[in-house]
């Protein structure tokens, strides 16, 4: 019993810490032909957009103008990593590129027994299911568009994360980059 007591905590130590990992996903068209992309441009009306949902007080313009420098660095350095070349002015670019970021509220719960399997001999577990640990925490998604110059989606890459305010501003730059990479990791799609 006690070394299964032991395996239940590590399951549950370990999907903590990883829980604390960044999670990417990716979509794209199939129809998109990655092959004819040589270059590519930002969108003329800007960027990106920053969106927050935390409080009445926020301020996306300042986290935009805070972390976008970096981020846009990072995304012009994986995608000329990949072979793409930037659209000189008033070239007329094969992509265009975009980014989004949301920063909001999530949760993460625990409960009694949750780990615990249920089986026919015994039935449910034999205590109420009620919480053991809540944690309320800031959660950032960073999503990164490719798009046709019409701006038609050819390209979807989304990373979620918890976020650290804490943190010195050198350490959470780091982390935009290493988001971006792993997010661009998966571009172009290798279509099966």
């Amino acid at each position: 019993m006690k070394r299964f007591v032991f395996a239940l905590m590590l399951c549950a130590i370990a999907g903590a810490s990883l829980g604390a990992r960044v999670k990417v996903r990716t979509e794209f068209d199939p129809k998109a032909d990655f092959s004819k992309l040589k270059t590519f441009a930002w969108p003329a009306d800007g960027y990106g957009q920053v969106k927050m949902g935390l409080t009445k007080d926020d301020d996306p313009e300042a986290l935009r103008k805070q972390f976008e420098p970096t981020l846009i660095a990072a995304v012009e350095a994986a995608l000329t990593a990949k072979g793409l070349v930037k659209a000189a002015p008033g070239q007329a670019p094969d992509c265009l590129v975009a980014y989004f970021a949301l920063i909001s509220l999530n949760t993460s719960a625990q409960t009694v027994g949750q780990f615990l399997p249920s089986t026919v001999a015994w039935g449910m577990p034999p205590f109420l299911a009620t919480t053991s640990s809540l944690k309320i925490f800031e959660q950032g998604s960073l999503v990164v568009d490719v798009m046709t110059p019409d701006k038609q989606p050819m390209w979807r890459g989304v990373a979620q994360a918890e976020m650290h305010r804490e943190k010195p501003q050198a350490e959470r730059e780091k982390r935009v980059r290493a988001t971006v990479a792993d997010i661009l990791k998966q571009f172009p799609p290798k279509k099966k």
